[in-house]
């Protein structure tokens, strides 16, 4: 955003989140209209069908199932939320997609432009023909330091290091993040080598891509008619996002929802069964090697 708006224009504010009411309201908006029925298919997952939030291969095996998918509603969302009326006295109900274009009529656009995008005062800032802003100590006054040799890294930047502009503005801005990095849950393939992971993932694609009157439903993964709790599959959801927030109830459509349920049983049948078939071939190695006579 600094790179964007340019410096000191409140690109970044630092405090609680619930002073900034935009990007709380944009949360909200995500949460309603997709990534809450995602949070709620995981939790169904986890309670009905054998999902383990804290095996990192069934995480692997998740991103490789649903996450282009995620990434498409992403995307969807995104279109639609910059083709939505702006209330306000400036916007005028236009949306995003509308002011975008309108400045780019009024103001042009540059072409083959390496800064396209950077604010003007931020390469002012970074790359002007000042330099950067010289940082002294205390009591230093410069004396018996050329200009040149104050500003003698930025000599050797050219107005295409894109990067080199971003971990200025990194290290301008540091000192404002206090909070520690956020925990990421780990995923990882549950196969010992490339060639493993590679045979189950074209097991798996030709396994997906079975005709549905000819789908292999497995056992023991609450897919099966006589495995349901109720007559009928749920088709609602409920959940706790977070340790203090109230339970809000989802609507999972079945014709949407359920053959992705499938899917994730299929998917997590074949994986164990490989790897229980890799489990036992190498426990007979190792009990058919060789050993030690007296």
């Amino acid at each position: 955003m600094v790179m964007h708006r340019g410096p000191g224009r409140a690109s970044f504010m630092w405090g609680s989140s619930t002073r900034n009411t935009r990007i709380e309201r944009l949360w909200v908006e995500v949460g309603t209209q997709f990534a809450r029925r995602w949070r709620a298919f995981f939790t169904r997952l986890g309670r009905l069908h054998r999902l383990d939030r804290k095996n990192p291969g069934h995480l692997w095996l998740l991103h490789h199932l649903f996450l282009a998918e995620i990434n498409q509603d992403c995307v969807e969302f995104q279109e639609e939320w910059n083709l939505h009326p702006i209330r306000g006295r400036t916007t005028n109900d236009q949306s995003p997609a509308d002011i975008r274009f309108l400045g780019q009529l009024n103001e042009g656009v540059y072409r083959h432009d390496p800064l396209d995008g950077i604010h003007p005062d931020a390469i002012n800032r970074y790359y002007g023909v000042e330099g950067r802003r010289v940082r002294r100590a205390r009591n230093q006054t410069g004396a018996g330091i050329t200009s040149d040799d104050e500003n003698s890294d930025d000599n050797d930047l050219s107005a295409d290091d894109a990067e080199q502009l971003e971990n200025r503005i990194e290290a301008d801005v540091a000192h404002n993040i206090r909070h520690k990095p956020v925990k990421v849950a780990r995923h990882r393939s549950p196969f010992k080598d490339d060639d493993l992971e590679a045979n189950f993932l074209d097991l798996l694609l030709a396994l997906l891509a079975e005709p549905p009157e000819l789908d292999i439903i497995p056992q023991d993964y609450g897919v099966l008619e006589d495995e349901w709790e109720e007559e009928d599959y749920p088709e609602i959801e409920v959940f706790r996002p977070g340790t203090k927030g109230k339970e809000l109830t989802v609507i999972l459509p079945r014709d949407e929802w359920f053959p992705r349920a499938v899917r994730w049983a299929q998917a997590l049948d074949l994986m164990n069964r490989i790897l229980h078939d890799l489990d036992e071939s190498t426990d007979s190695s190792s009990e058919s090697g060789p050993t030690d006579s007296d």
